[in-house]
């Protein structure tokens, strides 16, 4: 009898072993870059800009963020022309994975900061400070964390769309900031 009970446990142990990897790589199956500085989700890329000046570049910049974010003027916290700085506040919904019934429900809301720096033939982004928006400040960080007792298992699905967010706003405003100023014909 203690030989089975003692082959039993031996099995279950060797078994959990087993599946604890299994089940460490399918919640982080999104692993977003996290700085080493800040400890905090960041996205960020220096770009260069050849043939555009300072001025250039923050002016298409606001262009961007006119017609990217529907109300632009809560967004932009901070624009300073000669410092080269615009700093966004801004926040997108997320939501709940699809039921059985492939009924969608809302998540809440992720806030973020969007800092865009100018030099002279260069611009640098950074999407940092990632929280989700709950009666106390709650670093979206925290929903890599799979030991937490607070941990979900809906927080890897929750890393996902905001690594997808923060990958479609980057893509449109380097190819808004790469894109060449149409010239308006004279033609009357």
């Amino acid at each position: 009898m203690k030989k089975e009970l003692l082959f039993s446990a031996a099995l279950l142990i060797s078994c959990l072993i087993r599946m604890a990897p299994a089940q460490v790589i399918a919640s982080t199956d999104i692993i977003p870059p996290v700085s080493e500085e800040t400890n905090l989700i960041t996205y960020e890329k220096a770009v260069d800009a050849t043939e555009l000046k300072k001025g250039d570049l923050f002016e298409k910049a606001i262009a961007w963020i006119n017609d990217y974010y529907k109300n632009p003027t809560d967004v932009i916290r901070e624009k300073n022309a000669d410092a080269g700085k615009i700093v966004c506040k801004a926040r997108f919904k997320i939501f709940n994975e699809p039921d059985k019934n492939g009924t969608v429900t809302d998540a809440g809301v992720v806030q973020y900061t969007l800092t865009l720096l100018f030099k002279d033939a260069k611009y640098k982004y950074q999407f940092s400070e990632f929280n989700w928006k709950q009666l106390s400040y709650y670093p979206v960080e925290r929903w890599m964390n799979s030991d937490s007792p607070s941990y979900s298992k809906s927080f890897p699905y929750y890393l996902r769309q905001v690594d997808e967010y923060a990958k479609k706003t980057i893509a449109e405003l380097e190819k808004f900031m790469m894109a060449k100023k149409k010239s308006k014909k004279d033609d009357w």
